[in-house]
């Protein structure tokens, strides 16, 4: 800690602050413009400078000078007002003055600092700038007229974002902020840029003209969409969601987010949400009354139940309240038939992780991300699916040094950060690729044995895993892996992350196993500095787990309980936030499973295409409608809250659990999510602990920073698996989306509007297609048709299709494998 003076007042501080820091720390303010709590120092704007007296009385920047032991600082002075004003003058010399019509207005930097230095005239004289506004983005709006060359625009995408949009151009009075060859801005549209924007140089589009930020009602709540957790600030006005508001003073995310956390919130007002419970008669859904859908429902399950059952179908983006009211309907219902998320994507964790450290659930916070020397990422897809984790990938990177290493069978984003290694692999084999490394620690004597059992087994079982051979069969590079390997056992602090989903079923548990295998190798459970993170697709993937919704005592799984429907021997579903049709592998299966079932309801938010099949229709509310908690990937407990009302007579899945759970006969009833949350250690003992009004801005993590295991055993896991053919497609997330919801949000769709089949450069030449060109895709008996991107990321013979398209079909070639055989032609 360092002691030092500040406008008289004694500072005691940590003696890596700047005099910025400690003067905010003591409550002293110093005006800035350039400087962000997130970025690193810059003092680009000298609005900030102060008086030191140990140096002789000359005008310093504050924010880019550590503190000292003594020191003597002086904030305010005539002669540095002075100095403040006359910066004030040169910045807007040249700056236009449009603030009418600025959608910046009201809580512009600039004009709150022109209001404090009272810069009513200007004493210099300069030609205006008028230089063309970039409207190529459809995201984000660029006005260089009204830049003041802060530079945290270009820092953010560089230290934050890793992909490096902007840069500094000319000299002088020419300088400006412009893009590689000062074209238009193409970028992957995470609006961070606008965030850290302290004028109107950069302004969201989709919200330009719809309200001044005094005429908007702010809620915090948790974003819907990613496992992450990242804390959304809601910008209401009239009871819609106008924009999302930038917020870095709560959350985990430190104000972070990504393209659709940051502008896919439209789904929530979008015009096809449905507003009134929906049955079919005479063999069509038609609008009814809550009381007849709900006795209907109540009155099918229960027939169901009474024949061969039912079974309920849950998605993950359900609060952790309406979790436990779910399982209160299913043990109404009578049923053990319940599972969520397609039933395999989760075995990971529920199964593989908690065989080999006796817990289903990452060991640590994303904080301890940014501690690692070494990061090791299981497919390249990890910052596709969760981006804001991949920004501290990229923190972890650029200020602690971290090495990255990726197995994957693409490159993608985290191969772009700096020296990173892609032990590029053939698809399915990414699994042979993790056992060789788990076999060169143990035959190099590298491994930390102390205290794990299965070591044995686990020798045997590698047997046909040596490096060598693995990197020849897979077509890794022999000496990144092993050098990655090494670097994993010589770091004092590592981290290795895998995303989980839908369309990451093949090999899950298996990849799962072999990753918890390698962290107990090398020492990552329980210690701090590193962590073993495996994510959820879905916002509330982990409270989903949690809290058991999962098949128990004997219960059919989601697959068993599709395969029993298409089967006939299942008399009824109750499908909840999921669409199957268009996102559970095997659609043709689902589509006989949903065509045969008796009776079929579907709770969710849009008349889906299984909306479109079921008996009975009931409309939900989304996440900005609700009250209640998520519990993200690091395991932290964060409240949700209400924004807007539901339109016309939608309900939070949680009313309609009750309600329906009263039409069975239940007499239980809760005042609110407070008093359900109360009962939710009754499932998991480790929310026990915590009190719902406990949950404060930055959320409760149960267990702890650093997850103890509960037990230490690396269980052999067999190689992956292959295919051969003309093209191997894989499936997987795209950046812009998130499972189905996405396609209904203004924000991601106008990024990325339709489903494609990316192949490699190579290929496109061999096959004679460019860019949107149609191909047939033919494998597993079907036949699609897709439109060409030529990317670069792709191996030879190596094709990627997104899964988030209803309309494209691909859920009809994936069937739940690593990799397929398919055909490609024009």
């Amino acid at each position: 800690m360092v002691n030092l003076t500040i406008d008289g007042k004694q500072v005691t501080v940590s003696k890596a602050a700047t005099i910025y820091e400690a003067a905010k720390e003591a409550g002293i303010h110093i005006p800035v413009l350039c400087y962000a709590k997130k970025l690193l120092p810059y003092g680009a704007c000298r609005v900030c400078l102060v008086e030191v007296e140990q140096m002789k009385g000359r005008l310093i920047p504050s924010c880019t000078t550590p503190v000292s032991e003594g020191m003597v600082v002086i904030t305010t002075s005539d002669e540095i007002k002075k100095v403040r004003k006359t910066v004030m003058e040169f910045l807007l010399v040249n700056h236009v003055l449009d603030c009418p019509v600025c959608d910046k207005g009201g809580e512009c930097d600039l004009q709150d600092l022109a209001y404090e230095f009272e810069s009513i005239s200007n004493r210099f004289e300069g030609e205006k700038f008028d230089l063309p506004t970039d409207e190529v983005n459809p995201l984000i709006e660029r006005n260089m007229n009204r830049c003041v060359l802060c530079g945290k625009c270009v820092r953010v995408c560089d230290e934050i974002v890793g992909y490096g949009s902007y840069s500094f151009i000319n000299r002088g009075f020419e300088t400006k902020i412009a893009t590689a060859y000062d074209r238009g801005l193409d970028c992957e549209f995470c609006g961070q840029c606008l965030s850290m924007c302290p004028v109107g140089a950069l302004l969201p589009r989709p919200f330009k003209f719809k309200a001044r930020p005094w005429q908007l009602k702010e809620v915090d709540s948790v974003c819907g969409y990613c496992g992450n957790g990242c804390t959304v600030t809601l910008g209401v006005k009239d009871n819609k969601v106008e924009t999302i508001r930038f917020n870095d003073k709560i959350g985990v995310n430190d104000g972070n987010l990504c393209v659709r956390g940051r502008f896919g919130y439209s789904y929530v007002n979008h015009e096809d949400r449905l507003t009134k419970p929906l049955v079919r008669k005479n063999g069509e859904l038609v609008e009814t009354d809550w009381d007849e859908a709900l006795q209907v429902v109540a009155d099918g399950l229960s027939k169901a139940q009474q024949g061969q059952g039912a079974g309920i179908l849950s998605g993950a983006r359900l609060t952790n309240e309406e979790l436990y009211l779910l399982k209160q309907v299913a043990k109404e219902v009578g049923t053990e038939n319940l599972d969520h998320s397609g039933g395999e994507c989760y075995k990971g964790v529920t199964e593989g992780l908690v065989e080999t450290i006796g817990v289903a659930a990452s060991t640590a916070a994303f904080p301890q991300i940014e501690k690692a020397n070494v990061i090791l990422a299981i497919r390249s897809d990890f910052y596709e699916t969760h981006p804001v984790v991949g920004m501290v990938v990229n923190q972890a990177i650029r200020r602690n040094g971290a090495k990255l290493a990726i197995v994957a069978d693409k490159k993608g984003k985290l191969d772009k950060l700096p020296g990173a290694k892609t032990l590029l692999s053939r698809p399915g084999l990414e699994l042979d690729v993790l056992n060789a490394m788990a076999r060169l620690l143990l035959d190099e004597g590298l491994a930390q044995t102390e205290g794990i059992e299965g070591l044995e087994e686990l020798k045997t079982a590698l047997a046909d895993f040596e490096p060598a051979q693995v990197a020849e069969r897979t077509g890794v590079d022999l000496e990144t892996l092993q050098a990655t390997a090494r670097q994993l056992a010589g770091a004092e602090n590592s981290a290795i992350l895998m995303a989980y989903g839908l369309p990451y079923q093949g090999l899950n548990k298996e990849l799962a196993t072999a990753a918890a295998n390698l962290a107990l190798l090398v020492g990552i459970p329980g210690r701090e500095g590193s962590g073993l993170y495996l994510c959820g697709e879905k916002s509330n993937s982990q409270g989903a787990i949690d809290l058991g919704i999962l098949p128990q005592n004997g219960g059919k799984g989601a697959q068993q309980m599709l395969d029993a429907a298409a089967e006939g021997k299942l008399d009824g579903l109750y499908v909840v936030a999921e669409d199957p049709l268009s996102s559970y592998p095997d659609r043709d299966k689902i589509a006989k499973a949903f065509d045969k079932v008796p009776f079929l309801v579907v709770q969710d938010l849009f008349l889906s295409p299984t909306a479109e099949q079921a008996d009975v229709v009931l409309p939900a509310a989304s996440f900005a409608e609700k009250d209640g908690t998520f519990t993200n990937a690091e395991r932290r407990i964060q409240r949700v809250r209400p924004g807007i009302p539901s339109p016309g007579e939608a309900r939070t899945d949680g009313d309609i659990f009750s309600a329906l759970a009263a039409k069975f006969g239940c007499s239980v009833t809760f005042t609110g999510p407070e008093a359900i949350f109360a009962e939710l250690g009754k499932i998991a003992t480790a929310y026990a602990e915590f009190s719902f009004n406990e949950i404060g801005p930055q959320g409760v993590v149960w267990g702890g920073e650093i997850l103890q295991p509960v037990c230490k055993k690396v269980v052999a896991v067999t190689g992956g698996s292959s295919v051969k053919g003309d093209f191997q497609l894989v499936t997987g997330s795209a950046l812009y989306h998130s499972g189905t919801v996405s396609t209904k949000a203004k924000g991601p769709m106008a990024v990325l509007p339709e489903p494609y089949l990316e192949v490699s450069r190579e290929d496109a030449k061999a096959l004679s297609v460019v860019d949107g060109d149609l191909v047939k895709v033919a494998g597993n008996g079907t036949e699609l048709k897709l439109k060409v991107k030529v990317g670069n990321r792709l191996p030879k013979g190596v094709v990627f299709a997104p899964y988030h398209f209803a309309e494209a079909n691909v859920n009809r070639l994936y069937k739940g494998e690593p990799v397929i055989a398919v055909t490609v032609s024009k």
